[in-house]
């Protein structure tokens, strides 16, 4: 968490910089959002290569992995008229917990055995960009969107295994995700601005869905606070390995535009 703090502190530090010496007195049309993410993870994992029910972990049930911050940073345009609106987007969340375990399982050919005390680490991380098309009525803007990018996700269990103690063992995937939605934004004053945004897709074995909702309030010309919910579930098939998580969790954070 101290990591995640100073990482904010250093970014909105620069950026305020930054805005400082891009600031124009004609329509702002770039954005920097910086978040704090709060989530939890559900879902489960396979990656023995094969569909025996004692290599699937489940992260309640094995590892009821808890609440854990992370921190997002997305770069914004918009056009002139609001009609485009490009988004370029990094985040990344951290889940650890150490634990007893009811019952044994094999995870990358290592059989961790009930009863003793085993670590599990889990981390996601999401690249992508986005663009949107969207109609303006009012101070409203909607439109279809497509993003796309990539989503890693990697899971570390170490413990005591049948072959001794300490025994670590990392199962990890990869993936190009994609998703089609829709993108909106409403404007109800100058000052303040609500945001939404889903999307999902079906490919082949694959699952993939997220959505966003808050709200920002620009306290200044270029300086405002965020707040919100988000949402995201992904399965993943690789092979006879398998991956699906799930996180929810609000957030909230800083905004400049330029």
């Amino acid at each position: 968490m101290n990591k995640v703090a100073s990482f904010i502190l250093a970014i909105i530090f620069l950026l305020t910089l930054a805005a400082t010496a891009f600031a124009q007195a004609d329509k702002l049309k770039n954005e920097i959002d910086i978040r704090v993410l709060v989530g939890v993870p559900s879902g489960e994992a396979n990656f023995s290569g094969t569909n025996d029910p004692g290599s699937t972990l489940s992260f309640n049930r094995d590892f009821n992995f808890g609440n854990q911050a992370g921190f997002e940073v997305e770069y914004l345009y918009r056009s002139e008229s609001g009609k485009h609106k490009f988004v370029g987007d990094f985040a990344t969340m951290d889940w650890d917990r150490t634990r007893t375990i009811l019952r044994s399982f094999v995870f990358r050919g290592q059989t961790y055995v009930a009863g003793a005390a085993v670590e599990g680490n889990l981390r996601q991380s999401v690249w992508k960009g986005m663009y949107a098309y969207r109609w303006h009525k009012d101070k409203v803007h909607i439109g279809p969107m497509i993003d796309m990018g990539v989503v890693p996700t990697r899971l570390d269990v170490t413990g005591t295994t049948l072959s001794g103690s300490g025994q670590e063992a990392e199962g990890s995937i990869t993936k190009f995700a994609a998703t089609v939605g829709y993108d909106l934004d409403y404007d109800p004053t100058e000052k303040i601005n609500i945001f939404n945004n889903l999307g999902g897709i079906a490919f082949h074995h694959d699952r993939l869905f997220h959505v966003e909702g808050g709200i920002r309030y620009w306290a200044t010309q270029h300086f405002g606070v965020q707040g919100g919910y988000k949402f995201q579930r992904y399965r993943w098939v690789n092979d006879d390995n398998f991956l699906r998580i799930s996180s929810h969790g609000p957030f909230f954070g800083g905004a400049i535009r330029f």
